[in-house]
């Protein structure tokens, strides 16, 4: 079989057996064993949040590497299956077996809508960022290794310290979060050691202050801080514990120093310009609120001097703005060093 290149406009480096090759090059009589392609932009913050591991990494990466092996095969499939009636046109996905450039066969499931080397291209980029996440746990020492790495942890922490105990339909609202999405969570980090359950009957009043009748029903799943977790928002008052905060934080130690160059900001503005989702910015800003690395600008009016970011000689504050503490300042610096 002769060897097949993918389309014009996707460039793929290629490495096999130590030898590194261009696709698109005419030196590129081998299909590829691995490939490597840059310039994802973005990932679902849900995602990011998600359990990293490098049996994931490599799986993705292996995928991607037999798509382009099986280059002719794949492309055969999709075009035949684009051309039958079936369930793959409900999920716009196709299931095929594959062999791996090992020669294992393995079940590759294909986006029907793309061609082979956007089907690989998406893994490879998948798995680079995965690569980078894992990496960046792998920095992250002491206690925060269990907590997700999701704003919304840390207002649960929070909240939970305060509150003693709620249920997340109820932490939702106080948090301004969607209710599954703190769900999630609650079970992630009772999993973690950082929450459990309150198992009891019924939950007396003086235990839970987010609830304003004499007793409340069990008819909720009710969570607390556990020894772990209280153990944890303990080690966020020290030094090393806000340094890794912005270690551990997808983004965090981003909008510390965007505050530290640039002046005062606020969630909208820091949402549009570095094009991310407005309700995790707004979490996040919170969060580094709470952790003591920012806080909110007092005042009503910013001078000009206060604000690089969009300068005028004066704005009126009709947002809640955040600059950050000397603390969060403290922490930029220990984190450069």
């Amino acid at each position: 079989m002769e060897p097949v290149e993918p389309p014009a406009g996707n460039r793929f480096i290629v490495e096999t057996s130590s030898v590194i090759f261009d696709l698109t090059s005419p030196e590129a009589s081998l299909l590829p064993r691995q490939a490597r392609h840059g310039g994802f932009k973005r990932v679902d913050r849900n995602d990011s949040v998600r359990m990293v591991s490098q049996s994931e990494i490599d799986r993705l990466r292996l995928e991607a590497d037999t798509i382009m092996t099986r280059y002719q095969q794949v492309e055969e499939s999709l075009d035949q299956a684009r051309s039958e009636s079936g369930e793959h046109w409900e999920t716009s996905e196709l299931t095929v077996t594959l062999d791996t450039p090992r020669g294992e066969s393995i079940d590759i499931t294909l986006d029907l809508d793309a061609d082979p080397a956007s089907n690989a291209e998406t893994r490879y980029e998948r798995a680079k960022d995965l690569e980078a996440e894992l990496e960046r746990k792998e920095q992250i020492v002491g206690q925060l290794a269990p907590l997700p790495a999701d704003p919304v942890a840390y207002l649960i922490c929070y909240h939970l310290d305060a509150v003693e105990g709620n249920y997340p339909r109820s932490m939702a609202g106080h948090l301004d979060a969607q209710r599954d999405h703190v769900e999630s969570l609650c079970e992630e980090m009772e999993t973690a050691g950082l929450l459990e359950r309150v198992e009891s009957g019924t939950v007396k009043q003086r235990r839970v202050k987010a609830k304003q009748a004499d007793e409340v029903r069990q008819h909720h799943t009710y969570y607390r801080l556990s020894r772990d977790g209280d153990h944890l928002l303990r080690f966020l008052v020290e030094p090393e514990g806000r340094v890794n905060v912005l270690r551990h934080l997808p983004d965090g130690e981003s909008l510390v120093q965007r505050l530290a160059r640039g002046g005062p900001d606020y969630s909208r503005m820091t949402a549009d310009e570095l094009d991310m989702e407005f309700e995790y910015v707004r979490h996040l800003y919170r969060a580094l609120r709470q952790v003591g690395l920012v806080t909110e600008y007092e005042g009503s009016m910013i001078k000009g001097s206060e604000r690089k970011l969009k300068p005028k000689d004066e704005t009126h504050r009709k947002h809640t703005y955040y600059v950050t503490t000397d603390r969060g300042d403290k922490a930029l610096r220990q984190l450069e060093e």
